[in-house]
């Protein structure tokens, strides 16, 4: 007789939230828990090269069909209202959900996130929300991921949190409470390295992009930083400032580059010799590159969680961050202050730190939870908060 299961819908949308959810989704497949792949398509471009590296069998089936990722504010508008639609019909939620009622895991403080949070609760999906319970406690920075992850948690059920400090940031939210004690953004990474270790390709590679032998890498994507001129300004000034001491390498995401473009600094940075500038890489060659630098400059809470998994110095270019890792330790929030960042340039071997051993995994932890769920048992546990609640419970 064959086992009664609960739907499973695993939504994603962005690059990001399929690096970081790509070690759940292969867990599944290990254990033989079938799930949609639900795509939203709000990034596009190297989705295909990510799922190859990361070996994930399942094919995402797109909620609806765009040219173009959401790669400008006309653009994501023009998606945004697409998926509204979606919302707004039951017709064409009933298409996304098209096995009944059941599991929906949306990762994150995307435009997704909240949209299959939203979208799910009004199918009769139970919604459960992963990397939950980060919180910078200001609604406009980081905007409008706070936000996000804000109205989020009001429509979720089930909220898989990264540390204890996540979980307590949840105490006035319903629902049930899961602690991985980690991010899950540890296994990709790990996955990651070990395809990279040693392996020629990836060096050939390096050279091929014109890498030089010491470098910084540097990633910057913020809204806050690109689009606000002012800050822009700033940001650019302080990197022509470090590239006076080490080379830089910087990797561009497509809106940053097109602001470079825009505001006339690609010609700047073009023009300096000590600085590369690459286009957005593949998962892969970027964790090349990080294995090779001697620190990296980044706004993104990803980078700072992947830099502190492996000891790794790390400038971040923000005012106030919402994650914990690596801070006090390899990680250093520069508030844009020159004081500080000379003093990271200078000195950025006492924060190198061995790379953090062990042999847990949040995606294992995350998968039993969610067979746990669609098999109707208990929740409960030692890493839970919700009294052993099922799904008659929720």
């Amino acid at each position: 007789m064959t086992e009664k299961l609960l739907p499973i819908y695993v939504v994603i949308g962005t690059r990001a939230q399929l690096i970081k959810m790509a070690p759940v989704m292969r867990e599944l497949e290990r254990a033989g828990l079938p799930y949609d792949f639900v795509y939203t398509q709000q990034h596009k471009e190297t989705i295909q090269d990510l799922i190859a590296n990361f070996d994930i069998a399942a094919r995402p089936r797109p909620v609806i069909e765009r040219s173009q990722e959401a790669k400008t504010l006309w653009l994501f508008a023009g998606w945004w209202l697409g998926m509204l639609r979606v919302v707004l019909s039951s017709r064409r939620r009933a298409m996304v959900f098209s096995r009944g009622s059941g599991l929906v895991v949306t990762h994150g403080d995307t435009a997704t996130t909240l949209w299959a949070a939203i979208c799910g609760k009004l199918s009769g999906c139970v919604v459960m929300h992963v990397e939950a319970g980060l919180r910078s406690h200001n609604l406009l920075d980081p905007f409008p991921e706070e936000i996000m992850r804000v109205l989020t948690a009001r429509f979720s059920d089930i909220h898989a949190c990264p540390n204890d400090w996540a979980v307590d940031n949840l105490r006035k939210v319903s629902g049930i409470k899961l602690n991985t004690g980690q991010n899950l953004m540890r296994d990709s990474l790990a996955y990651g390295l070990e395809k990279v270790k040693d392996n020629p390709v990836y060096a050939s590679r390096l050279r091929e992009l014109g890498v030089p032998d010491e470098f910084a890498l540097v990633s910057i994507h913020r809204y806050e930083n690109i689009f606000r001129r002012k800050r822009l300004e700033r940001v650019m000034g302080l990197l022509l400032r470090i590239a006076g001491r080490i080379s830089l390498v910087i990797v561009m995401h497509p809106s940053t580059q097109r602001q470079l473009l825009r505001t006339g600094w690609m010609e700047k940075l073009t023009a300096n010799p000590t600085i590369v500038l690459l286009p957005r890489q593949d998962f892969m060659t970027f964790v090349a590159l990080v294995q090779h630098a001697r620190f990296v400059i980044t706004d993104g809470g990803s980078n700072q969680e992947e830099m502190s998994y492996i000891g790794k110095p790390t400038l971040i270019f923000r005012k106030v961050t919402e994650r914990r890792e690596g801070i006090g330790r390899n990680a250093v929030i520069s508030r844009f202050d020159e004081s500080v960042i000379d003093d990271f340039v200078a000195n950025y071997r006492k924060y190198e730190y061995p790379p953090q051993q062990t042999d847990e995994s949040p995606a294992r932890m995350v998968v039993e939870w969610i067979s746990r769920f669609v098999r109707g048992g208990s929740l409960a546990g030692p890493d839970c908060e919700g009294h052993g609640r099922s799904l008659a419970s929720i």
